[in-house]
């Protein structure tokens, strides 16, 4: 999925290229918070863990840089299914993977600190490493602030803070087991909230 959804993205944001005063590139590494989401027929518990960060960033100008932004991290969960009789808890590592393209804004600074915010849309993914579990995928939007400082022109740090939210959790639950329903199933859409905090290292390419 990584490798299809970053060749689809990298087809969208091509034409910015052109237009592009800079292109910015950064890697970074922290820590997500997690957290439970409850059901009508269970909850899920998925425990906080680090992660990491790719970041593809287009400058067009008056402090707007459209960004297309990728994360990775692996957190153990627990799930507790209210229906089930014989096995009602279930213990799995999840992978999760946000997609996001969104727009990064300038809130003031100079040419060495350089505050920011962020928006984005795109896909979360949540994949369960057991066998037996079917990937999951939903809609997303994230939100976050942080500080870029440039002690050069090219080479540049950030720190910052950013939440993840899928949009709908449609009753299907994180995760389904193959042939016998989905884990933490619900009637109703309930939203989970990833937090994360982090930092790393920008390369900055002026045209």
């Amino acid at each position: 999925m990584m490798k299809s959804m970053i060749a689809l993205i990298g087809v969208l944001l091509t034409p910015l290229f052109i237009h592009a005063q800079a292109i910015e590139f950064s890697g970074y590494g922290g820590y997500m918070l997690s957290g439970k989401a409850e059901y009508y027929r269970g909850e899920v518990d998925v425990k906080n863990t680090g992660v990491w960060g790719l970041t593809l960033g287009y400058d067009m100008g008056n402090g707007t840089q459209v960004q297309f932004l990728y994360t990775n991290s692996s957190a153990d969960s627990e799930t507790v299914d209210y229906d089930a009789i014989l096995y009602p808890y279930h213990n799995l590592t999840l992978k999760m993977e946000n997609f996001h393209i969104g727009v990064e804004k300038s809130l003031g600074g100079d040419e060495v600190i350089r505050p920011y915010g962020v928006f984005g849309l795109g896909l979360t993914s949540y994949a369960p490493q057991e066998q037996g579990y079917e990937t999951r995928v939903f809609f997303s939007m994230g939100l976050g602030a942080g500080v870029k400082i440039f002690p050069t022109e090219k080479i540049g740090f950030k720190m910052q803070a950013r939440m993840f939210m899928p949009l709908l959790f449609d009753g299907v639950g994180i995760y389904c087991a193959s042939g016998s329903g989905c884990g933490g199933g619900s009637s109703f859409a309930v939203p989970i909230v990833h937090g994360e905090f982090s930092g790393g290292i920008i390369f900055r390419l002026e045209k």
